[in-house]
């Protein structure tokens, strides 16, 4: 058995409307072009035959890339507030815990155990971006006040899902894959922020 093909998806292929997670096989209504292409790349992926296994992700982070979590330690260190949006919530995902997912998956084919199709992988607690935000700086050595706001408060060319939570069930069954707490994660992160070294 070979590795399968290993898609990386994302939450933008769902409206974000409703507030329960999102599972596989709910309706897809991408809100922007972004979401439209990543979904035309699943049905490609699908339409393909063979063994591939596609996964949508949410929120992914880590401590180098230009991304949610950097940017609140670097406003958090030349602040003292912060204005975040709080009716956007979502599945933090660590971008650590997304490579070892695929890694796995990818030993499962190899030994004869990979199940292909469609599934859902992202972090846990679920939570809205204005408490992410007091967590990623929860560890700083002045954490500046978050004052949550509306999306409309920052208005961007491309839509972004209000609710962007996942349902890990799936992958949960088929792998044996836990959804990553980013919580202690996020604290390693800042920890190492604030000492100038590791992410």
């Amino acid at each position: 058995k070979g590795v399968p093909f290993l898609h990386i998806s994302t939450d933008y292929v769902f409206d974000g409307t409703g507030t329960r997670a999102f599972r596989e096989d709910d309706p897809t209504g991408p809100l922007g072009v972004y979401g439209q292409t990543k979904l035309d790349g699943e049905r490609a992926v699908l339409a393909a035959g063979g063994d591939a296994v596609i996964l949508r992700v949410a929120w992914v982070y880590d401590g180098e890339a230009k991304n949610f979590v950097t940017a609140m330690l670097t406003l958090g260190a030349t602040r003292d507030v912060l204005s975040v949006v709080d009716d956007q919530q979502g599945s933090p995902t660590p971008a650590r815990a997304v490579a070892d997912a695929l890694l796995h998956i990818a030993r499962a084919f190899e030994a004869g155990q990979g199940a292909p199709g469609l599934f859902h992988y992202a972090g846990a607690p679920a939570v809205a971006r204005n408490d992410f935000a007091a967590a990623i700086l929860a560890g700083t050595p002045k954490p500046p006040r978050i004052d949550p706001v509306p999306s409309s408060a920052f208005p961007t060319p491309a839509a972004r899902p209000a609710n962007s939570v996942l349902d890990c069930t799936r992958i949960a069954e088929a792998y044996g894959l836990a959804q990553p707490d980013w919580r202690p994660d996020v604290a390693r992160i800042a920890a190492g922020w604030r000492a100038g070294g590791a992410k």
